[in-house]
């Protein structure tokens, strides 16, 4: 359902030296003006004007010149416009200057993916986040623009000095705020430190779906875990991670988790304020890196997803690691010939559309899962129920017999982790082991 009616204004930055976080060429403006409205559709809004503009030497006070921004006013009905879409990052000051003179509440990139994260976000840790993260925002915001609003002098003389002025007071309560929030977040990310724990004990491995937004990572984790999680042609469709498991061979469990997905120019505070829910991501075996393939700017969605991955804390050794490429829509282009990206060779094709689309996903996952696990055969005492209990729990134990020869106790044959393997060599050193 529409809400309102936009204005987005598309800039081209001329001199690379003046970019800073919004670099981009000419070869990628379509790519970025095309994900931009995809943006703005995801708002809910609607598109009625639309404009580019050349900018050779971005103005501090303005970012455009004067004749510009009077060119805007006179030659388009703003009348019809409820909001005035910069696609780039605006100083507090351009902001609202822009706003005087065009008399039209103006927003940036930035705070149009904040509308759109908070519009998502349905848990209470993704709500916690995006207010976080608005607020953040929000604080750079506060400009001296309420003079009208100082308190009265302070002091017991009448020559005291000026009390606290309303922007100060604003401050003083966004920390505030800012300050519960982190404490709220903090208790969140605990909670998910230990349920990471207890998945990473009952499951054998952790693959989590990353990539760029709108690659089909959803679609993937619907298919593969029999989930219903929202599914549509748009932009940060879902927000919140999602978990699910799949079974294969030997009941060896596996757990999914879907992440959000990135965009270019993805804003800093996000970032921040979302780090607790994608330390997800650290604790995976595997990311499965997931690319439409049918889309032509594939190699700078997928530069952009590596790049986002070190800067929330990723080595690219590690990264190297773990990242398996998933490409996805092989079924509308299937040529990898002429990709380039990051650890090419190890990767799969995939039709999420459909499950049988994603069967050659399946058994590399399969794969990868054998290759974690050992055969053993435990020489168990007889008495030691709580050994018995742990291998049940934490292996695949395939077959189990009483021995009287050797030694008194059972011979327990077992597909086991070598994680939980190691892990039982250091609290059960006194049994016997041998790898069959």
């Amino acid at each position: 359902m529409i809400n309102y009616n936009t204005f987005l204004i598309l800039p081209i930055f001329k001199n690379n030296k003046f970019l800073q976080n919004d670099i981009f060429n000419q070869k990628n403006f379509i790519s970025r003006s095309y994900e931009t409205r995809s943006l703005v559709q995801a708002l809910n809004a609607s598109i009625i004007f639309e404009k580019i503009i050349n900018i050779s030497v971005p103005k501090s006070s303005l970012l455009i010149n004067n004749t510009v921004a009077n060119e805007i006013k006179n030659n388009f009905d703003l009348s019809l416009v409820d909001l005035i879409i910069f696609d780039c990052s605006l100083s507090p000051i351009q902001q609202r200057n822009l706003e005087k003179i065009l008399q039209k509440k103006i927003i940036d990139r930035t705070q149009l993916i904040i509308e759109i994260f908070g519009l998502r976000a349905k848990t209470k840790e993704g709500k916690l986040q995006v207010e976080l993260a608005n607020l953040s925002f929000e604080k750079t915001r506060l400009v001296r623009s309420w003079t009208h609003l100082e308190r009265q002098r302070g002091g017991l003389s009448k020559v005291g000095g000026p009390g606290e002025s309303q922007i100060e007071l604003d401050k003083r309560m966004i920390n505030s705020k800012i300050k519960k929030l982190k404490k709220s977040l903090l208790k969140v990310t605990q909670t998910r430190e230990v349920q990471r724990k207890f998945r990473k004990n009952a499951s054998s491995l952790i693959f989590s779906l990353v990539g760029y937004t709108n690659s089909g990572k959803s679609t993937i984790f619907n298919n593969l875990t029999a989930s219903n999680i929202l599914v549509k042609d748009m932009v940060f469709a879902t927000l919140d991670t999602k978990m699910g498991s799949i079974k294969v061979s030997d009941n060896k469990k596996i757990i999914i988790s879907d992440t959000v997905g990135f965009i270019s120019a993805l804003p800093t505070e996000l970032i921040d304020s979302f780090k607790s829910s994608l330390e997800e991501l650290f604790s995976s075996d595997y990311l499965l890196l997931v690319h439409d393939l049918s889309n032509p700017n594939i190699e700078n969605q997928a530069k952009l997803v590596f790049d986002t991955l070190i800067s929330i804390g990723f080595v690219e050794e590690e990264l190297e690691r773990k990242i398996i490429n998933v490409f996805n829509k092989c079924d509308l282009n299937s040529d990898l010939s002429n990709v380039k990206i990051k650890f090419k060779k190890r990767s799969v094709k995939t039709s999420a559309l459909t499950p049988k689309g994603l069967q050659n996903l399946k058994i590399y996952i399969e794969n990868l899962a054998e290759k974690k696990f050992t055969k053993v055969l435990f020489h168990i005492p007889i008495d030691s129920y709580k050994i018995s209990s742990w291998l049940y729990k934490n292996s695949h134990v395939y077959n189990e017999t009483y021995c009287d020869i050797d030694f008194v106790g059972n011979k327990v044959s077992a597909k086991i982790s070598n994680d939980k393997l190691n892990f039982f060599k250091s609290q059960f050193p006194e049994i016997e082991l041998y790898t069959i």
